[in-house]
């Protein structure tokens, strides 16, 4: 009798701590101690406070898209990759995957070209279209095998889900699918069901259905955000009227004008058309090689910008990134407005680089002038003022994405015009400043984070729905990165009973989503 009822006493306090455990709430502690008369030990957790911000490596296994041993197909084999947790695995998988040095049922990407990433923006993400630069190795590969090449990439990269679209470049240029750099090869999407012989077929050259054959592939726009911080990608099918690059520059930018389709962010983009002088041209670079698209705008573009909310300089990272990106053998965009030479800007609002001149020799606009201009969406937690919790969007630049101390600085920050959603509220408190965040770091896929007494001390008036938001703002923000899956919170070091006297904060706190509400 007495070793039944001691197991159902042990059983009982198992299930009460894991539940406390889960929900951080100190209620369950008093109830727990006025009832039983028993005093629970305090939740120990595994892991230390960080100090600074530790540049911790995850590791995850990751399939390579490869040819089989016969040269039929492209297969999968697997492997495992280690990356800095704050990055996406992309770069870390492609490294790997052009070191695969084949094995009994598969063999090397490529036999006799030792592929690598540019050292210029490798990979770039923004959305769910990575854009991968390759060196220039990848030059001396016949378009054939470049073709195969680009869909093992996207073989690749499309495992995880969240990458739909990928864009290839060697040195920054679009290779296109002939010699000539003539046929654009467009986004590249998973494809798991074609034969090696089959996409080889697709590089070959459409010369012989003529220049002016009409076609549809999906393509990558970039568009301005708002509060010019800088530009967003979306890529969708487009109709193009003919393979000629003046034409093709000419459809991107009525597609910019167009608008977006999925992207909540951006302001209306000018009628692009109506404000050319004289259609697209196609030049020669003559320094470098290559060849250039030259815009020519009439002077009453500079007041449309104005109107639409676009800073002149994310406008013309916009109209490059586009350009350069599709259209095949394009090096860069000279734009004149009116009599004007674009040959320098001075972007403001960007995240990075604000105040600094961006100069072009000749007027020509390269891509790589404006990787600091490419964003990303994170998805950040606030109140709704009605006591729930809102998701929302915000642009920032694409490397930062899975930053915990920066996505903390960002609901630090509090609600901001360009987000997704208006009418949010602030969750942190606002004199909270990145000196009150002592160190962030990932281990075993929880987030912890030590904050200064500053936190403790201006929330300690909160109310307990305003100190629940607080905290589980922090959490569901930071399980929304895929290598995370809970949070476990410091305050100079070491977990104090809570922070402002209602919730039990030692332990872990896990996602919540009772309190988000509904779209």
């Amino acid at each position: 009798m007495m070793k039944a009822l001691m197991k159902r006493t042990a059983a009982a306090f198992i299930c009460l701590m894991l539940t406390l455990s889960l929900t951080g709430c100190t209620s369950g502690i008093t109830a727990l101690n006025h009832e039983t008369g028993v005093t629970l030990p305090p939740v120990q957790v595994p892991w230390k406070a960080p100090t600074g911000d530790l540049s911790q490596e995850a590791v995850q296994s990751v399939l390579l898209y490869v040819p089989d041993i016969t040269g039929t197909r492209l297969i999968a084999q697997p492997d495992r990759v280690s990356y800095p947790v704050s990055r996406h695995p992309a770069e870390a998988t492609l490294r790997k995957l052009f070191d695969f040095d084949g094995t009994n049922a598969a063999s090397k990407l490529t036999q006799d070209v030792q592929l690598h990433l540019s050292t210029v923006n490798p990979v770039e993400i923004s959305g769910d279209t990575a854009t991968v630069n390759l060196g220039a190795s990848a030059l001396t590969l016949a378009h054939s095998e470049l073709y195969v090449v680009c869909q093992a990439i996207a073989n690749t990269l499309c495992q995880w889900g969240d990458i739909k679209y990928v864009n290839v470049l060697v040195s920054s240029v679009q290779p296109g699918l002939d010699v000539g750099a003539s046929v654009p090869a467009g986004c590249f999407t998973q494809n798991l069901s074609d034969t090696i012989d089959m996409l080889s077929s697709y590089a070959r050259p459409l010369s012989q259905t003529g220049e002016d054959r009409r076609f549809s592939t999906a393509a990558t726009l970039y568009y301005p955000s708002y509060s010019g911080k800088g530009i967003l990608a979306e890529t969708r099918v487009l109709n193009f009227a003919s393979r000629n690059k003046a034409s093709l520059a000419e459809t991107l930018l009525d597609a910019l004008s167009s608008g977006a389709q999925t992207l909540s962010t951006v302001p209306a983009v000018p009628m692009l058309s109506a404000y050319l002088e004289r259609e697209p041209q196609i030049a020669s670079v003559a320094a470098t090689g290559g060849q250039q698209v030259i815009l020519h705008f009439k002077q009453a573009f500079n007041d449309a910008l104005i109107s639409a909310g676009i800073p002149r300089s994310v406008m013309m990272a916009a109209l490059t990134y586009t350009v350069t990106t599709f259209v095949p053998g394009i090096s860069g965009v000279t734009v004149h407005i009116g009599d004007e030479l674009v040959s320098a800007l001075v972007p403001s609002g960007i995240y990075e680089g604000a105040g600094d001149t961006i100069a072009f020799e000749g007027g020509l606009m390269r891509r790589s002038s404006f990787s600091a201009f490419l964003l990303s969406q994170c998805t950040l937690y606030f109140s709704d003022g009605e006591g729930r919790l809102c998701a929302v969007q915000r642009p920032v630049p694409y490397y930062q994405t899975r930053s915990v101390r920066y996505l903390v600085n960002c609901l630090m920050e509090g609600p901001q015009p360009f987000d997704s959603k208006n009418g949010m509220k602030r969750v942190l408190p606002e004199t909270l400043k990145d000196a009150d965040l002592l160190g962030a770091s990932v281990s075993d896929r929880r987030a912890l984070l030590n904050f200064s007494k500053g936190l403790q001390d201006s929330c300690k008036e909160y109310s307990e729905s305003e100190e629940r938001l607080m905290i589980y703002a922090v959490v569901n923000t930071l399980t929304e990165l895929p290598d995370i899956t809970g949070t476990v919170f410091f305050i100079g070091g070491a977990q104090p009973d809570s922070l402002c006297g209602h919730l039990y904060l030692p332990g872990e706190f896990m996602r919540n989503m009772s309190l988000v509400r509904e779209q």
